[in-house]
């Protein structure tokens, strides 16, 4: 059990985010703040980061740049407008900014908005702050995965960068042919698990995506029809989900592309995400153990 004053603290962080979100233009006091929970500006930015996984000025400057982006594709509002109304104090600033996020000037986003934007910061939510306090392992294993492959029954799905909601009910289909098959042969519980979105771009820009329900493939060596998914070696980060339900997967991607991916050493590599699922013995989630999975290209040193 956490603490009260662990559990102040959470309050405390998500009442500013709270306010930020109300007054995403107003600027903030880091000081101010500080003094409101009676501790020095450095410790105050380490306690944000510890519960975030991100400083409190990249936070506020990704939800202002993701509430830009949201302008300039839903409203018809002027760049220099739009600026202001983020909280940036010139046009220069702004499209600078931006640039450097999204990698497209202002102009050219509204032109042409990319249908996935996967540097977009979520909002902080309560059940996100539950899942970063109590669910997820913030900080993951980077491994270099030898390769190794797959044997399952897939489903088209929308991908899960263009929407937040669940996909349990549309990937029952090719769970429940694979768990029968394994009970059929008499498989353990202990196996792995694996929930693949396969992306044929390599960075889900497509609207709909593959998921393949799978396990290794020696374990189906014997069924024709099963679909076979090659991983090469890469280089992977490997995060451990303590609780799995049904939006347990969103709020993994929210904190990994909103907070932990853009402050690591590494940008996301070509390939496909996937899920690692323990203790499988049927459809249910009571007792799943997870680990998210995500392929790594380390960044360029300037």
């Amino acid at each position: 059990m956490k603490s009260d004053q662990f559990q102040n603290n959470l309050s405390f962080i998500q009442s500013i985010v709270n306010q930020i979100e109300d007054e995403i233009a107003d600027e903030v006091n880091i000081k101010k703040l500080a003094d409101d929970m009676g501790v020095s500006a450095w410790h105050f930015q380490r306690l944000f980061k510890s519960l975030v996984g991100d400083t409190l000025g990249n936070y506020l400057r990704g939800r202002r740049l993701t509430r830009a982006a949201q302008l300039l594709t839903d409203s018809q509002l002027g760049i220099i407008d739009i600026a202001m109304e983020s909280g940036f104090n010139s046009h220069e600033a702004f499209s600078r900014s931006f640039k450097s996020h999204f990698d497209l000037t202002p102009k050219a986003f509204r032109q042409s908005p990319p249908k996935i934007t996967l540097k977009e910061k979520p909002v902080l939510s309560d059940t996100l702050f539950h899942h970063l306090d109590q669910e997820l392992d913030r900080v993951p294993n980077i491994v270099l995965r030898p390769a190794f492959s797959i044997s399952g029954f897939s489903i088209d799905i929308p991908s899960p960068f263009l929407t937040g909601e669940s996909y349990c009910d549309l990937v029952e289909t090719p769970w429940r042919k694979l768990i029968e098959i394994s009970h059929q042969k008499g498989l353990s519980t202990s196996i792995p698990y694996y929930g693949l979105t396969a992306s044929t771009s390599g960075d889900f820009t497509e609207e709909q995506i593959q998921y393949i329900a799978g396990i290794e493939s020696k374990y189906l060596s014997d069924n024709t029809e099963a679909e076979r998914y090659q991983f090469p070696e890469q280089l992977i980060a490997v995060f451990d989900v303590n609780t799995v339900d049904e939006f347990s997967v969103g709020k993994t991607m929210d904190y990994i592309y909103g907070y932990w991916l853009p402050n690591s050493e590494y940008n996301r590599g070509k390939g496909s995400d996937y899920e690692i699922i323990h203790n499988v013995s049927g459809f249910e989630m009571g007792g799943l153990k997870s680990q998210y999975v995500v392929p790594l290209q380390p960044k360029e040193k300037n």
